[in-house]
């Protein structure tokens, strides 16, 4: 029996140590393993702690809006879920105290009112954060219907913490944010800094288009309207960098607006084709020149002096003062007529005479008025000849020079001085005439 029990003693101490050198030598891995997991624990904390930190109510919206960035849709759930039980909590503490108030006086109520401050301004805040919330979880996948109940609760709890607050309170609560640096004030300085930048810019690019005429004067081989173009193109380029240099400084995110107006360049560019024709026209016009604002023009049906020309139409001012709006598209597209590209011009005068009538006296009295003329140029010399034989008269063609702007009061002086002249020598001046000539038939009742 003894040496069975010290058989039995020694082979239990081996196996006593057989597992504590089995322990020790899983001690290290195990330790290691529990190190790593409180590492990575360390290094990342749970999605459970993310949302446990998003809802510290002592957090601003900015933090919260980039605590909420890795958080996913049922995470967001919770999270609006425990914003929503914030404001309520405030909302509660609100109702309590309004109901105070309605019995309270004196002292009583102006401490209250200060409560009722304190917590509606911190309501004010939670339901700030809370709205961060509900706009992050839409932005995450959430579904209308989904959202549809908090966004209906955050309108009514801001509306209705308005519409159950006293009106002493409400009042200071107006006066308290009209004097606030993050109120009234902070508005109004905000209004002021916008007007500031507004005139500063108008400013900028009043000057800029100022220094681009100055500029533009210096290339005698544009013409007015390019340079009136490039001017107002300089002017609105200024004026649309500035408008976005100024959103930015106001903290607005402009990199949306630029992806905006590539979609709609796409749209306009099938919407306004022809708009787009017209504009490729006047830029034609305004490279190429064949006419000039004040020029005389023809262009079709239409004639007149050109008053202005802007990228898509030319507005045309007729004798008669009347304004003819062309679009470019048109005018370059059909056979343009400077009358006013040259300093001299011809006068084109027919005057019929009968046919009983001296021809060359009729010529000669036409040459004395033209040398008599004071606006008729002797270069190019007149030219007064027989040019045709019409049905009713004897048309003699007059063509004296003059220049471009003397066209109209030489055409006219010239043409009533003729009648008159014509009149004292005896030349007449037929009207449309035909001779008739009956023939008698044979057989035919006299």
């Amino acid at each position: 029996m003894n040496c069975l029990t010290r058989l039995f003693l020694t082979f239990r101490t081996l196996c006593v140590v057989a597992m504590v050198v089995a322990f020790a030598g899983l001690t290290p891995a195990v330790a290691q393993d529990e190190t790593q997991e409180e590492t990575e624990s360390s290094a990342a904390p749970e999605a459970s702690d993310l949302v446990t930190r998003t809802l510290t109510t002592d957090i601003s919206s900015k933090d919260l809006g980039v605590l909420i960035v890795p958080l996913t849709v049922s995470e967001m759930a919770q999270v609006v879920e425990g914003w929503q039980a914030h404001v309520r909590a405030q909302l509660e503490q609100l109702s309590y105290l309004n109901l105070d108030l309605n019995t309270a006086t004196g002292a009583k109520a102006d401490a209250l009112r200060a409560e009722l401050a304190d917590v509606q301004q911190t309501a004010k805040d939670y339901l700030a954060n809370y709205q961060v919330t509900v706009v992050g979880w839409q932005e995450k996948g959430a579904t209308p219907e989904e959202l549809k109940p908090f966004q209906d609760y955050a309108y009514a709890a801001a509306s209705g913490a308005l519409r159950t607050t006293d009106l002493r309170t409400l009042l200071s609560a107006g006066l308290s944010w009209l004097t606030d640096t993050d109120g009234g004030l902070g508005f109004l300085f905000s209004i002021l800094m916008i007007l500031v930048a507004v005139w500063v810019l108008m400013f900028i690019a009043r000057l800029a288009r100022r220094m681009t005429d100055r500029g533009l004067t210096r290339v005698p081989t544009l013409s007015k309207l390019l340079k009136s173009f490039i001017s107002t193109a300089v002017f609105w380029a200024v004026m649309v960098l500035g408008v976005l240099v100024v959103l930015g400084l106001f903290g607005v995110n402009v990199t949306p607006l630029f992806a905006v107006f590539g979609g709609l360049s796409f749209i306009l560019g099938f919407a306004l084709q022809e708009t787009l024709g017209n504009l490729a026209s006047g830029l034609m016009i305004m490279v190429l020149k064949p006419f000039d604002t004040g020029d005389y023009i023809q262009i079709g049906s239409s004639s007149g002096f050109v008053d202005e020309m802007s990228v898509v139409s030319t507005k045309i001012r007729t004798f008669d003062n009347q304004i003819i709006v062309v679009p470019n598209s048109k005018i370059w597209g059909d056979i343009i007529t400077n009358v006013s590209a040259s300093e001299t011009r011809r006068v084109d005068l027919v005057f019929g005479i009968g046919y009983s009538d001296d021809a060359a006296l009729a010529i000669e009295v036409l040459s004395k008025l033209v040398a008599q003329h004071d606006l008729c140029l002797k270069d190019p010399a007149p030219e007064i000849f027989v040019g045709e034989l019409g049905e009713s008269s004897v048309n003699i063609f007059c063509r004296p020079w003059a220049k471009n702007d003397d066209y109209w009061t030489v055409f006219w002086d010239l043409t009533g001085q003729a009648k008159i002249e014509f009149d004292a020598v005896g030349i007449s001046i037929p009207f449309p005439q035909r001779d008739v000539h009956l023939i008698p038939v044979e057989g035919a009742a006299q």
